[in-house]
């Protein structure tokens, strides 16, 4: 299933990647980042969720050659970082749990 070349196929598998990897920094980046800093997490660190996304656009669009699902791809990837930039940089609170 996961290997159409469907927009709704790369739509849903970058948003499904992208929230999972969102998940592990915002919950888990705390943690790790205090065992190098001793400083809390800046809202910066989330970016880092959105690799997995564009690995996946990659993938669609270099390997498999799925055009279309690698514009769905793209486009969750593009909306999530516009979101980021909008509502997160630069802003004066904390997306994370401590």
């Amino acid at each position: 299933m996961w290997k159409n070349d469907n927009f709704f196929i790369g739509l849903l598998a970058t948003l499904l990647v992208t929230l999972g990897a969102s998940a592990l920094v915002i919950f888990g980046g705390p943690w790790i980042y205090r065992l190098f800093s001793q400083y809390q997490p800046e809202n910066k660190l989330l970016l880092i969720a959105f690799a997995p996304g564009i690995l996946l656009m990659r993938w669609y669009m270099r390997k498999l050659k799925f055009t279309k699902a690698g514009g769905g791809a793209l486009v969750i990837v593009f909306l999530f970082v516009i979101l980021y930039f909008v509502f997160i940089d630069g802003k004066p609170f904390s997306i994370y749990f401590y």
